[in-house]
């Protein structure tokens, strides 16, 4: 069973917990919500933790739902696993619904890279997963029908993390002891990298300190869960898109955060749609349904 390991007080906000997984390692989570109610999967972004969700306990309670946000191998309190893949993930995640004895069908959601960890879940376990939304998402860099569509940029990047991994291992940790010793300073660093837009959003109250905490857990264990994260995203055949669905309704804002909408064409029948409502600007929001019941 699940073990809490902060107080009651947070309670009202948010509950981590760590499981057991069946290979004896751990995986750190944070459930935001009442337990009792139907589960939602989130799955945070590069660098980042499952504590990068502002709480929300009057939307949560109103909607009826719980949301659970695993921390990857090597953030927070999630055990190293330096063989880290999308569907190893998958598995954890699994796991995880096993211990917390859900066994029906869960909604699931991904931020950035985190998105491709939901497509692999639904791809891997499509029984588990009753519906999905990726926002701001991006696509595994290995997979060669993404690449031919990644801009210079995104390009260099998965070139530079496969050419020389250790250049970028020894990147990741020097962050990891940045966000340790300076969390202020290094916020205030990658917030004036940010698009205005973004910016803005860190001007709210309490957004930039909740950034700060969750990029910090993000880059725990000397930053090796961030650069394992890396190395499963840029894999060959990390996720092939054909085991993944066309979503049943998207929007597309003009540019992504994390792509192009371009990448999109990935889908095999396009991603038609009316422009979506409900997502900031510079991002993009696509959800699916499977048909099974939630």
């Amino acid at each position: 069973m699940p073990e809490p390991q902060e107080s009651r007080l947070a309670h009202d906000l948010f509950t981590p917990l760590t499981v057991r997984l069946p290979d004896g390692r751990t995986l750190g989570l944070t459930r935001y919500g009442n337990p009792t109610h139907q589960p939602v999967v989130f799955h945070h972004g590069f660098g980042s933790s499952g504590r990068e969700l502002p709480p929300a306990t009057a939307l949560l309670a109103r909607l009826q739902l719980q949301v659970l946000a695993p921390d990857r191998p090597g953030v927070g309190q999630s055990s190293v696993y330096r063989r880290l893949t999308f569907p190893s993930f998958a598995d954890d995640v699994v796991a995880m619904l096993d211990a917390l004895e859900i066994a029906g069908p869960v909604g699931v959601m991904g931020w950035s890279v985190g998105g491709v960890h939901a497509l692999a879940l639904a791809a891997r376990y499509p029984q588990r997963v009753a519906a999905g939304q990726l926002l701001s998402t991006c696509l595994p860099l290995g997979e060669p029908i993404s690449y031919r569509h990644l801009s210079p940029l995104w390009k260099a990047l998965r070139w530079g993390q496969t050419g020389f991994p250790w250049l970028n291992r020894a990147t990741f940790l020097w962050l990891s002891r940045q966000w340790a010793r300076r969390p202020d300073t290094t916020i205030n660093w990658f917030i004036r990298l940010m698009w205005e837009a973004e910016q803005d959003v860190t001007g709210r109250p309490g957004f930039r300190e909740l950034l700060r905490d969750a990029a910090a857990q993000g880059f725990a264990h000397h930053g090796r869960g961030v650069y394992d994260d890396a190395q499963a995203w840029c894999a060959p055949r990390a996720l092939p898109l054909k085991t993944c669905r066309r979503p049943s309704a998207c929007g597309t804002a003009p540019t992504m955060a994390c792509g192009h909408p371009a990448t999109f064409r990935t889908w095999r029948t396009g991603c038609p749609g009316p422009t979506c409502t409900c997502c900031p600007a510079r991002a993009t929001c696509c959800t699916w349904k499977t048909g099974r019941p939630y």
